[in-house]
């Protein structure tokens, strides 16, 4: 296992559940960031889904708030043993899949990784920015603050 790889899936969900439990502390739910964390949620699915070779949930679907916190538990079920038995074989094997348009890609397992915890932390960041001035204190969701706090 790639200790920066298992690092960083942990930091994603550490930081994920931050933002959750934020938008939970809200009087009035924020559309756009329950879009934005419903889609960072799906994504982490879709790119897993392509990687094993199996249906793929749609990357934009409006969800609840309750359904964002179980999806965020199931993905958690799903990802953390996969992450887990991850070896360098298997971190740098390529993935030949299709993108939302139907057009073809190929990419290691640890590029895909990559990409799914940038592409996370941009949309917590359109988040964190939604967020300012509705909560008392924000979340913080860098990678050293996590890092800290282990």
């Amino acid at each position: 296992m790639n200790k920066q790889i298992l690092s960083l899936f942990k930091y994603e969900n550490w930081a994920n559940a931050r933002i959750i439990d934020a938008l939970g502390q809200l009087p009035e739910p924020d559309e756009k960031s329950l879009e934005l964390i419903s889609h960072i949620l799906l994504v982490q699915m879709v790119w897993y889904s392509r990687i094993a070779g199996v249906a793929a949930p749609p990357v934009w679907e409006k969800k609840s708030f309750q359904q964002i916190k179980e999806i965020f538990e199931v993905n958690k079920k799903i990802l953390t043993p996969f992450i887990e038995k991850q070896t360098k074989d298997t971190l740098n094997a390529t993935i030949d899949y299709k993108n939302t348009k139907g057009e073809k890609y190929s990419n290691t397992v640890t590029q895909i990784l990559t990409h799914i915890f940038n592409h996370s932390t941009y949309h917590r960041g359109q988040i964190v920015e939604r967020l300012k001035g509705k909560l008392p204190k924000m979340p913080e969701t860098d990678y050293i603050v996590f890092v800290r706090e282990k």
